[in-house]
């Protein structure tokens, strides 16, 4: 039996999806490959470029009998998967560090374009504009900060918009294949940072209300689909979470003493939010400059600010303006988002929703 053919119209989207794949990551690659060459940054962990299989090893277990006589370590296992193996397999084929390094740089961005213009098509757009959704989330100056110090946390961004665009299929399609998908993505990226996946979780339930109410599905399969979702995403995460709660009990305070609620929320303006900045780490400056160095260019170039500030008035000029399907929606990740990044800003007045943090800023939910 011969092969299906596609159709014309079939083989130009298959085209124009590998054209835009391409430029998308052109974008990532090269720049990552041609920034610093032959440098190393002090990114996440020091043993994934030192010992990336000896670190996998330790994640593993709970209790790290080789320091200070045994203790817990910090969230570890969240090496086991993907980081840890990346690094692994690039020390085997014989790869300079920094290469590996910029390479998976590359990787996490073009995975997050790919992904907000996977969620762009499900979400109704077509042709060009879901590259430019993609391009535009993939060059966020959002990414800046943790690119070279914790660009591990940068995954449950990454794998956002795989994540919306499952949630819709899973309703739409009603299959468990799409549903297995969502549990594989959580796997691969909620392990990394508890508070980083809990900022994405908002996303796939707005769009399961936002589809509710616009009768794209009904009441019962949004919830159907909620649990379905919930029960993958508890399942692949169990491993982490009980890591995660054993810290929590038995080690180190290590937030207590890094990241104080007070010090996380000083940057947190809404005018920074939104145009993708203001993570504390992005504005620390020692006596030599910006720990980050694009830090001093992002608030001090004129130019730079306008065209931020511009690009954020064009998108929210155009959910006024455009009949888009799913321009509600768009407008609710915009304003949760705000919100949930913004949280107890200014921390002497938190808005009413986020005043139970500030409460007791040293306590787990806090943190």
């Amino acid at each position: 039996m011969s092969a299906p053919t596609l159709t014309p119209l079939a083989r130009a989207a298959r085209s124009l999806t590998a054209q835009h794949t391409a430029l998308l990551a052109l974008l990532a690659y090269v720049p990552a490959l041609l920034a610093k060459p032959g440098k190393i940054p002090a990114d996440t962990k020091l043993y994934l470029y030192l010992n990336p299989g000896r670190l996998m090893s330790d994640a593993t277990a709970a209790w790290d009998p080789r320091q200070f006589g045994g203790s817990v370590p910090h969230q570890t296992v969240s090496y086991l998967w993907p980081s840890g193996p990346w690094y692994w397999i690039c020390e085997h084929l014989g790869m300079a560090d920094w290469v590996a390094h910029r390479l998976w740089i590359g990787t996490v961005l073009v995975c997050a374009g790919l992904g907000a213009r996977w969620a762009a098509k499900h979400l109704g757009l077509t042709g060009s504009a879901t590259l430019v959704v993609g391009a535009i989330y993939q060059l966020s100056p959002y990414a800046l900060p943790y690119i070279s110090r914790t660009s591990t946390i940068l995954l449950p961004w990454a794998g956002l918009g795989w994540m919306v665009a499952l949630t819709i299929r899973a309703a739409t399609q009603t299959r468990w294949r799409d549903v297995a998908l969502f549990g594989l993505v959580m796997f691969t990226v909620g392990s990394t940072n508890a508070t980083a996946t809990l900022m994405i979780a908002p996303a796939p339930v707005l769009w399961l209300v936002h589809a509710a109410k616009q009768h794209l599905v009904t009441v019962a399969t949004a919830i159907r689909t909620a649990a379905k979702i919930g029960i993958v995403s508890l399942g692949v995460s169990a491993s982490w979470i009980a890591m995660v709660s054993s810290q929590s009990a038995y080690g180190a305070n290590v937030l207590g003493y890094t990241e104080t609620l007070e010090a996380v929320s000083q940057t947190a303006t809404s005018n920074e939010v939104l145009r993708g900045l203001g993570y504390w780490l992005f504005y620390v400056r020692d006596p030599s400059g910006f720990t980050t160095t694009a830090a001093f260019r992002y608030m001090s170039s004129g130019q730079l600010i306008i065209s931020g500030f511009a690009l954020l008035m064009i998108g929210l000029l155009g959910l006024v303006v455009t009949n888009w399907i799913s321009r509600r929606y768009a407008f609710w990740l915009v304003s949760v988002g705000t919100i949930l990044a913004v949280g107890v800003h200014p921390i002497d007045q938190p808005s009413p929703l986020m005043a139970i943090l500030t409460r007791d800023t040293r306590s787990g939910l806090s943190l």
